[in-house]
């Protein structure tokens, strides 16, 4: 169990409940006279109070849950669908959506709430009294902030209204017109550089942002601007992918960052304070902050389902597709021993590599079942037991935020979609995340991949449902699967990368039949389980799932274009809805 001091368990114990009240706007916060008298005018005194309130805004980072929610989707922002093709949910077979929601379902109001009190912090700090150095880190963390939560709206809703001023609830300005998503993504690249410069290299080590966050958030966002300006808009990306290499490497030249030796440990520790790996993450702290992740994955609820179009991406120890490996590494699927034979071990390190747990055949003292028969693992931690980990909301291991791995394969990415890879590039990013993994590293000539010395050409990647848009080279392929691999549970990643890489339809049961299957179980036990006519499991055996072009973008909530039409502002909805 994890120690902490007396002042720490007080001030996290104040920002958990200044969390829960986070739906409540920050001038309503502050305005409406408290027991503590704080108000907007007498609050901003001093650095701890600037520092307390800058807490509210890691709400947005949903972690692994909060209380007896969970986080499987866990990377960056609430509002999740959990339309991936890698897990499928055990409560509902989440359809594309096909008609426009009236409400703020996907976090719209929510993210222009952070916005708004990163505006109160930037309009407010410069009269603070405290040392300059701390003035500029805390406008930085603010800056962070309000460009990163810029960058989650552009990918979710394309145009969206921009203010970087804070207004109070009156103002004509609140109901501003949408901005051109483009426009916005130059903002934030250019806010997350100023928040690099301006904030200070470690504060409290990994569990609140610093100047290697920034860089981090600079190297997603620009990442996916690159890609997304090519594979969508038929652009030139380039200027922005050498944006994300050199953000990258502001991280990876710093020797305090190191890769975990254990890729397990990342999910399952009780605390991740200092490790090197991570560059921030989500602290639980047993009776003042605490998820339901372990609780999830270790009782009899049906868990979520690893697809079987996820399993087939692993590829052998020798660094080779199933579908290439050849049948002394791949020995099929017939049963576990054989699907989890000779692959790479984070296969097995995810889900449980001996048995299967279905509906009608579960397995463990607590009878594990998932929705393919894959069932989780990577959450578990031996170390923790009994009502910590059976009983919901009691759960306290932290969550990683940004890491060096993803920055890793951010670079690599990168350097793949530009066409400038070299092998040097590659052993300074993906082979480190390969190696540790323990799994033979990617050697190319710029285009192409190999692996111990065999060029690697894996079936899938010129399949009929690669060309519906469009095969890319095979070294980005293998980076791209490398990604999958590494980030198997980060949902919310995933989704953003297929979205990005316009391969919505990875996401269509039609075009890509195994994302609805999943272990190959031939003849299940009873009659709860489906499986199709080579025995892998049917998730939703009468289920399927479309994917629109419309679906890249969420809708814009009816209510809000309602509010803003009464205020003579036209938001326009998002094509297709």
């Amino acid at each position: 169990m994890k120690k902490y001091n007396i002042k720490s368990k007080f001030l996290l114990m104040f920002a958990t409940a200044l969390l829960a009240g986070s739906a409540v706007s920050c001038s309503d916060y502050l305005t409406d006279d408290p027991a503590d008298k704080f108000t907007n005018d007498n609050f901003w005194q001093s650095e701890d109070n600037v520092k307390t309130f800058s807490w509210l805004n890691y709400d947005t980072f949903y972690g692994y849950g909060n209380g007896t929610t969970i986080g499987l989707s866990f990377f960056y922002y609430h509002g999740s669908d959990y339309r991936v093709d890698d897990n499928l949910s055990a409560f509902t077979f989440y359809q594309m959506p096909v008609t426009a929601a009236t409400t703020n379902l996907y976090s719209w109001n929510e993210y222009y709430t952070l916005i708004r009190r990163c505006n109160l912090m930037l309009e407010k700090i410069p009269a603070v009294s405290m040392s300059t150095e701390k003035k500029n880190h805390y406008i930085g963390v603010a800056k962070f902030f309000r460009a990163y939560t810029y960058f989650r709206l552009v990918q979710k809703f394309g145009d969206v209204p921009y203010t970087d001023q804070y207004l109070a609830q009156g103002d004509a300005e609140v109901y501003a017109p949408a901005k051109p998503r483009a426009e916005i993504m130059d903002k934030v690249i250019a806010e997350l550089q100023e928040a690099a410069d301006l904030m200070l290299v470690n504060d409290d080590k990994n569990v609140t942002a610093n100047k290697y966050t920034a860089y981090a958030a600079l190297s997603n966002a620009c990442l996916y601007e690159g890609t997304y300006r090519k594979y969508h808009l038929g652009q030139d990306g380039s200027a922005y992918l050498n944006k994300a290499k050199a953000a990258s490497l502001m991280i990876m030249n710093n020797p305090s960052y190191k890769l975990n030796a254990d890729w397990k440990g990342l999910y399952n520790s009780v605390e991740l304070l200092g490790n090197t790996e991570v560059i921030l993450a989500k602290r639980y702290l047993t009776n003042v902050l605490m998820h339901s992740l372990q609780n999830y994955t270790n009782t009899s609820t049906i868990q979520y389902g690893l697809t079987k179009w996820a399993a087939d991406s692993y590829v052998t120890t020798n660094g080779l597709p199933i579908q290439q490996a050849g049948n002394s590494q791949y020995t099929g699927d017939d049963t576990p021993a054989k699907t989890f034979a000779n692959r790479d071990p984070r296969f097995g390190k995810t889900v449980n590599p001996a048995n299967y747990g279905y509906k009608g055949k579960p397995f463990g003292t607590t009878a594990l079942v998932s929705m393919s028969g894959y069932v989780f693992e990577l959450y578990n931690n031996p170390a923790t037991t009994g009502p910590d980990v059976t009983t919901g909301g009691r759960n306290y291991t932290d969550a990683p935020l940004f890491t060096l791995s993803e920055v890793y394969l951010n670079y690599a990415e990168a350097c793949a979609e530009l066409g400038t890879a070299t092998n040097s590039d590659l052993d300074l990013s993906i082979n480190k995340v390969r190696a540790r993994a323990g799994i033979a590293p990617l050697t190319t000539d710029g285009t192409n991949a190999s692996a111990n010395g065999v060029q690697i050409n894996d079936p899938r990647r010129t399949s009929s449902l690669e060309q519906l848009t469009g095969v890319v080279n095979p070294l980005i392929w293998e980076v791209r699967r490398e990604r999958q691999i590494e980030f198997m549970s980060w949902t919310t990643l995933r989704q953003a990368d297929i979205y990005r890489w316009k391969k919505g339809d990875y996401l269509d049961t039609n075009k890509n039949p195994d994302v609805n299957l999943g272990a190959r179980i031939g003849s299940p036990v009873g009659s709860q389980t489906v499986v199709d006519a080579n025995g892998y499991v049917k998730i939703y055996p009468v289920s399927t799932r479309t994917f629109e072009p419309k679906h890249y973008l969420m809708n814009i909530p009816t209510n809000d274009i309602d509010l803003y039409k009464a205020q003579g502002i036209d938001l326009k909805q998002n094509p297709g809805w």
